[in-house]
């Protein structure tokens, strides 16, 4: 039923809305250019060896798609010898990809919020959801090439379940299909991303579309059984610690939920972790049935992806140090964060509506939080890209120190010989931002 008309909009909120935006935008390329780091490590090193293999054999198809760490990633490498061929190594390819995937992420998820928001909101909607997608911590994800595939599979998963809740009516279209195959591309971004084909699964499901839920468990399981195959040893080894010990595994998934904020505080970080997967579940169980509208099915299906690619953390990354998740993850939450505040808004309106000079203070302040936010954590992410830039500089130098297994490779007379082939060949030979060091004696 649709709602009385109430107040007109606030002006000034829209303004401060729309000036949000464009600022977050443009503080979003700086903060990527700043932190871009050109030189390649850690895993690309390995990288380029598979690019000389491919070199030597010309065997395109196990370039592109052999698996690295159960992930079968063929953009990345399809970029990365790109990158080589035609630009000598520069890593701008990688980057650029990972800048365009973050940019349709925000821009989708921002979309679909101010397509939600009632009338006097959908501007300030957008504002919130599009600061929450460009974090730093997720633009870091492309400054960083060897991050990159975390944002190429979040961006197919999402366009996928947007397509997947069109207009299309029950059954399989055109725009049905189109999501289909965009959840093919979510997995050869990202192994995470194969969490869209239960999401969208559990979706089809809950809406009683029985044709729909046939088409995705049969695209899926044919898909999913593909991309996995011959990799069951490797996923036995990342699900062992799991099994062993269900409580750490409990502990990581809840520090992973609360990402980008983990980093805070690693040990209490459990905490807000707790309470946004029991807001998720809650959310999930109580919402997005199959009389609901479009604009909360699709949030339900954003929680649920996430939801999933929590479980797989928490079953693959035990082994591990449980409570440090890295923030390269924190992309993956973007579809949770942007559907709770979805499912927020018809409760923003009535406040606003209740009161309107409150619900404008409130809005704004959350907004104006979210930017300092992203002003806070964009501090971090450049001393992050600094550190990484540096260290990488001081052993192409001859400085080894104890950063250097975690920063370089954990073999580093390996890097060191690739690092050296790279300058014989004169491949990744520029960066940006370093700064001098003093030299270690």
């Amino acid at each position: 039923m649709a709602r009385a008309q109430g107040p007109a909009p606030s002006f000034w909120l829209g303004r401060l809305a729309l000036a949000l935006i464009v600022t977050s935008v443009a503080f979003s390329a700086y903060v990527l250019w700043r932190s871009a780091v050109l030189t390649p490590y850690y895993d690309e090193l390995d990288w380029i060896l598979r690019w000389r293999a491919l070199a030597a054999d010309g065997d395109w198809g196990r370039y592109l798609f052999t698996p690295v760490n159960l992930h079968r990633v063929p953009f990345v490498f399809g970029l990365l010898a790109l990158d080589i061929q035609v630009f000598s190594g520069t890593n701008w390819p990688l980057i650029a990809s990972g800048a365009l995937a973050l940019g349709v992420l925000a821009w989708i998820l921002a979309r679909e919020g101010a397509k939600a928001a009632p009338p006097p909101l959908p501007l300030p909607a957008a504002a919130a959801i599009a600061m929450l997608a460009l974090t730093p911590p997720n633009l870091l994800d492309a400054a960083m090439p060897i991050c990159v595939n975390y944002l190429h599979g979040a961006a197919f998963a999402v366009l996928a379940m947007v397509l997947a809740e069109g207009r299309d009516g029950p059954g399989v279209g055109w725009r049905r299909l189109t999501a289909l195959a965009a959840a093919v591309l979510a997995g050869f971004g990202d192994a995470a991303a194969l969490a869209v084909w239960p999401a969208m699964a559990i979706a089809a499901l809950r809406r009683r579309d029985v044709l729909w839920f046939a088409a995705i468990l049969v695209a899926g399981t044919a898909f999913v059984s593909a991309y996995a195959w011959g990799q069951a040893a490797s996923a036995e080894g990342a699900t062992s610690g799991a099994l062993h010990d269900p409580m750490s595994a409990l502990r990581l998934a809840l520090n992973f939920i609360a990402l980008p904020w983990t980093q805070v505080n690693i040990e209490l970080a459990w905490i807000p972790g707790l309470a946004i997967a029991a807001v998720s579940l809650a959310a999930v169980t109580l919402r997005g049935g199959s009389m609901a509208a479009r604009s909360e099915r699709l949030a339900v299906t954003f929680i649920l992806f996430s939801l999933g690619v929590t479980a797989m953390a928490a079953l693959g990354r035990t082994a591990g140090d449980v409570l440090n998740v890295p923030l390269r993850y924190s992309v993956l939450l973007a579809p949770l964060h942007a559907g709770l505040v979805i499912l927020a808004l018809p409760y923003a309106d009535d406040l606003w509506r209740a009161n309107r000079r409150g619900g404008d203070a409130l809005w704004a302040a959350a907004l104006v939080l979210l930017a300092l936010q992203g002003g806070l954590m964009a501090v971090r992410t450049v001393r992050t890209s600094d550190v990484v830039r540096n260290t990488i500089a001081e052993f192409k130098a001859g400085v080894t120190t104890p950063r250097t297994p975690l920063f370089i490779h954990p073999n580093p007379a390996h890097a060191e010989r690739i690092y050296a082939d790279l300058h014989r060949d004169g491949l990744y030979q520029r960066e940006l931002h370093l700064k001098r060091t003093t030299p270690a004696r």
